[in-house]
Formats: C-alpha cells, sequence, structure tokens
C-alpha cells in the first residue's frame, strides 16, 4: 500500500513541477515595448513573442499557416496583447483614451485590422465581444527582405508620425498614431 502511494505522490510532484516550470519559463516569453515622450512614459504594450520554427507564420489555413488570412488573432501568445496608455493616442481621427485595452487583429495578405478592444481580462482564445471594441484602423502590410524569427512589437517614430510596429516572418505592420 505503502508503494502505491509514494508512486502517486511521486507522479504527483512530477506533474506540479511539470507546470512550474512551464509558467516561469513560457516558450513565447511576456515582452513588454514602451514609449516615452519627452522623458515621459506615454504608453506600453505587453504581449507573448512565440517563434518562427521554420513554421509557414501568415498564409491560407489550407497551407497550414500558424495564422490563417482573415481570421481572429489574439496577435501573440499566452494571454491577450494589452496597450495601456497614459496619455490619449490619436488613430487617423479616432482617439484612444488614457486607459487599458487589448490589442487584437485580423490579418490578410495586403492589410491587416488592428482593433482596440474594453475587454483585457480574457485569455484571448476567443475573439472578444465586439461591442466591446473601441475601434479598427485599417494598416497594408509590409514585405521584409529579412525574416524576423520572434514575433515582435515596438514603437516607432519618424518625421510624419509615431507608430505602433508589428513585425513576424517576413510580414511588417506599422500603425500610425499621434499625441495632442
Amino acid at each position: 500500500m505503502k508503494k502505491i502511494l509514494y508512486s502517486i505522490l511521486f507522479i504527483l510532484l512530477l506533474i506540479i513541477g511539470y507546470f512550474t516550470y512551464l509558467i516561469l519559463n513560457p516558450v513565447s516569453p511576456l515582452k513588454i515595448s514602451e514609449y516615452n515622450y519627452n522623458e515621459k512614459d506615454v504608453a506600453f504594450i505587453t504581449y507573448s513573442s512565440p517563434s518562427k520554427k521554420d513554421r509557414l507564420i501568415f498564409g491560407s489555413k489550407d497551407e497550414g499557416a500558424l495564422v490563417p488570412f482573415d481570421e481572429y488573432w489574439r496577435t501573440g501568445a499566452n494571454r491577450h496583447t494589452f496597450i495601456e496608455n497614459n496619455v490619449p493616442l490619436f488613430f487617423n481621427d479616432k482617439e484612444l483614451k488614457a486607459g487599458k485595452y487589448s490589442i487584437y487583429t485580423i490579418p490578410s495578405k495586403d492589410s491587416w485590422d488592428i482593433y482596440f478592444n474594453k475587454e483585457v481580462n480574457f485569455l484571448g482564445i476567443n475573439r472578444p465581444s465586439v461591442e466591446s471594441d473601441v475601434f479598427s484602423v485599417n494598416v497594408l502590410t509590409n514585405v521584409l527582405f529579412n525574416s524576423v524569427e520572434d514575433f515582435t512589437i515596438e514603437f516607432s517614430t519618424d518625421s510624419l508620425s509615431n507608430y505602433i510596429d508589428f513585425s513576424w516572418d517576413k510580414t511588417k505592420v506599422s500603425v500610425p498614431f499621434m499625441l495632442k
């Protein structure tokens, strides 16, 4: 009887150890991109960064793409991606008031729809309710010469605008925004 109890305890400890390892060492690590202006924190984006690992990333479902065209994508891995902004951000004529919002996308071959949503406490497996969408913007895709191994979200700036850049594999999408 003691052998059975010790065996069950050992198996239970192995399972707990395995899940602890997965939580502390995720395959798609959590990353944070931040945007500062005049030495002030303006916005942060928190996301999980999956790797390409010789997989087809963007394409049709029939091709076995990890992110099929024209379908909901949580825009990263594990949990949902979210932005927390301390000041209003303006995407064309649409205002993203200061707050915390989830970001999800619907990538297509030539453009992406980027959605900002009020729901921030979900795992990202299913699309959040459309009623909670604040707004969406459509941006064109850019084809990169060199492949990006790890999904990356970064802020960038040029003389025209500020951008949120989404890059993975040979695709880059830059979403322009302004501060006022």
